[in-house]
């Protein structure tokens, strides 16, 4: 009986262990130096799946707009052919005080910007652009954009630092 105990005891954590490195986790690293506070927010994405699904789907749904929505199709052929194509630096803007950088790297679009000492780097791996476009329709769920995050895997999605020292974070592993 108690050998039964300790292999539950066991299996349970191991289990639940291998099932959130089996889907990933969002963490949210979020700095402030003025006030001091650090949050390290790890969210399972099993988790932030199971959440999607028990929100009402009329406040889950984001509609995207007619005219929008009848580009769908060529959205999705140009994320395709950017997907094939070349690597390479695909804009460069720069004003004083400001610089606007937009590359392709493998199959992910790094999006760097600098405002006047702000800071934001985004990189969106296209797969991950691919699989939250929607079909004809033009609707996409929550659930959907969070289960697409798992083509972030082992990606720093958003990196934020503000001219005050403030720095947010958010990493798919």
């Amino acid at each position: 009986m108690l050998k039964m105990v300790l292999i539950g005891a066991v299996a349970v954590p191991a289990i639940a262990v291998g099932s959130v490195a089996a889907t990933g986790v969002v963490v949210v690293d979020v700095k402030e130096p003025r006030e001091g506070h650090h949050f390290v927010v790890p969210v399972p994405l099993a988790l932030a799946q199971a959440a999607a699904a028990f929100v009402p789907e009329s406040k889950t749904r984001v509609r995207i707009p007619e005219k929008a929505a009848r580009y769908l199709p060529v959205a999705r052929q140009a994320l395709e052919a950017l997907a094939a194509a070349e690597d390479g630096e695909l804009v460069r803007v720069e004003e004083p005080g400001e610089k606007v950088s937009i590359r392709k790297e493998a199959d992910v679009l790094h999006i760097q910007v600098d405002d006047h000492g702000e800071q934001v780097n985004v990189q969106v791996p296209i797969r991950l652009a691919l699989s939250v476009l929607p079909e004809a329709g033009g609707r996409i769920t929550a659930s959907d954009a969070v289960w697409a995050l798992q083509h972030a895997r082992l990606t720093q999605v958003v990196d934020v630092q503000g001219k005050d020292g403030e720095h947010v974070t958010v990493t798919v592993y």
